[in-house]
């Protein structure tokens, strides 16, 4: 669901406008309009080989689809258009790895669902750590979502000042989280990933609108990971069991 989720998100995205339209128009002198048209042929590859994967996770496409993700990664690491752009592969690591965690669950073997879950954990606490250095690093962005989001949804209004403080203790919870799970993976730490994951991914809806679902959608990995995670977790326990 979190893959489907993922490509439903990014074709949505991709219609919108992007770094591909971008690059293609800007760098590679293609005339606007087949620019857009070849993003929108990337934007229903996307969609369909999710769809697909989603009802028959094949090994070949689950691989491209990764490709795929990490090809999109890339490019908007190159555009650079905003801060923080240089760490988009690692920031969206889990977006990029999620389908080569379900191609090794799909297999069903024991030795694969413990590769699946440490691929996935792996993943995971990447895409943690990197956001957690975004945040002390105060990427404009997230002082945004904070100052916006908080007096939105909880009426609390925070100075410059106070929402620095604020991301820098945020950067540092998601960072030792993250390692945390490294060490001693536990059902409680996945499921705060599962719950902070989701509040970072709709802060996107709650400062600008509801327009910005698909961001949202292609997070989707950052929320419902960990909760595959504890079950993943539960097998693993089950297996150490004589």
């Amino acid at each position: 669901m979190a893959l489907l989720l993922q490509c439903v998100g990014v074709f949505f995205y991709l219609k919108g406008g992007s770094a591909i339209e971008t690059m293609l128009f800007m760098e590679m002198g293609l005339e606007q309009a087949n620019s857009k048209l070849v993003e929108n042929i990337i934007a229903w590859v996307f969609l369909i080989f999710g769809i697909v994967a989603f009802l028959k996770p094949d090994k070949y496409l689950l691989v491209i689809i990764s490709l795929l993700t990490l090809a999109l990664a890339y490019i908007i690491k190159r555009q650079a258009g905003s801060p923080f752009t240089e760490w988009s592969i690692p920031s969206h690591f889990i977006r990029i790895i999620l389908p080569i965690g379900i191609l090794l669950l799909a297999t069903n073997k024991q030795k694969n669902i413990r590769g699946a879950y440490w691929v996935l954990l792996v993943g995971l606490s990447i895409t943690f750590i990197t956001h957690g250095l975004e945040a002390w690093s105060l990427h404009p962005r997230f002082i945004d979502y904070l100052l916006i989001s908080s007096e939105k949804t909880l009426g609390i209004r925070f100075k410059q000042s106070s929402a620095e403080i604020v991301l820098k203790v945020i950067g540092t919870i998601d960072i030792l989280v993250a390692l945390s799970t490294l060490v001693f993976p536990k059902n409680a730490v996945f499921y705060w990933m599962a719950f902070w994951g989701f509040v970072t991914a709709f802060a996107r809806v709650t400062e600008l609108g509801l327009g910005l679902y698909p961001e949202v959608l292609i997070r989707a990995g950052h929320w419902l990971v960990p909760i595959s995670l504890v079950w993943l977790n539960e097998i693993r326990n089950q297996s150490k069991v004589p």
